[in-house]
């Protein structure tokens, strides 16, 4: 399957026309080989995920018939997603939160918006209700995706961070994490630029640094948290952020208004 949809049926080992008892003898016995009954873990838990997850849609006939759909869109048996009512027109919350996915999936971006503002309020409670992990994960990043080519930062944030938190946790990461994490990063800092309430800059900060940050990103990080304590008017905690960055980057140019600003702060103790 392609853009990282899961092919439950590949999971299994079983032909997608197969019957409701294939489907179970072919999940016993896969679960014996990923967890053997004398051993006290499995040997790959993401696999044992995947196993379980693959095994309690395919199991439910109701579920079996929405995947059936969207797994013959994805595998090309049929290009035209609008062919599918039950998918797309349902006024069900799991099947139109499925097709906000094979929309994402098909790049038919502006129709998968507007799917996806059907479904407010509480439409990321939806998603991570009725798509799997990795499905949501990867909904999580074309969305942010949408909303930084649209320059809605704050919007990208909000996806780029949640993908995070759900992704975090696991053993294996999606391959979209890293990027996720690079992207989300950078959005802290830039939104920390420009006419900002120095307290919510101070926030967006200290969720950088959680992210993980290079030298450059501790120096950015300490400069820009004096310049908020300054505007808050708490020189003594913008001199101790303004001499780490000092340390960080000794030769740094373009930070006279600081050094200004702070005169007869930045002596050592």
């Amino acid at each position: 399957m392609k853009n990282g949809f899961v092919d439950h049926y590949l999971v299994l080992r079983v032909d997608p026309d197969c019957r409701q008892e294939q489907i179970r003898v072919s999940f016993r016995k896969r679960l014996l080989e990923i967890h053997p009954d004398k051993t006290e873990h499995p040997k790959d838990p993401e696999e044992m995920r995947a196993l379980l997850l693959a095994f309690e849609i395919l199991s439910d006939t109701e579920r079996r018939d929405n995947y059936d759909n969207m797994w013959k869109i994805v595998a090309g048996k049929n290009s035209d997603l609008s062919s599918i009512p039950h998918v797309t027109e349902s006024g069900r919350p799991a099947a139109r939160v499925r097709s906000v996915l094979f929309l994402l999936l098909e790049q038919r971006n502006e129709e998968a918006l507007e799917r996806l503002s059907e479904l407010e309020p509480g439409s990321r409670i939806l998603l991570r209700n009725h798509l799997a992990t990795s499905e949501f994960v990867d909904a999580c990043f074309l969305l942010g995706e949408i909303d930084e080519d649209r320059k809605n930062w704050s919007g990208a944030l909000e996806w780029y961070e949640e993908l995070i938190r759900v992704e975090q946790p696991r053993n294996v990461k999606r391959p979209c994490f890293t990027e996720a994490m690079e992207r989300a990063r950078k959005l802290l800092l830039k939104r920390t630029t420009g006419r900002l309430d120095p307290r919510i800059g101070l926030e967006y900060l200290r969720r950088a640094e959680i992210l993980g940050l290079d030298r450059a990103g501790h120096a950015e990080v300490a400069k820009k948290r004096a310049s908020c304590y300054l505007e808050m008017e708490m020189k003594v905690e913008a001199a101790k952020h303004f001499k780490e960055y000092l340390k960080l980057q000794p030769r740094a140019k373009g930070v006279d208004r600081l050094k200004s600003a702070l005169q007869g702060y930045l002596e050592d103790e």
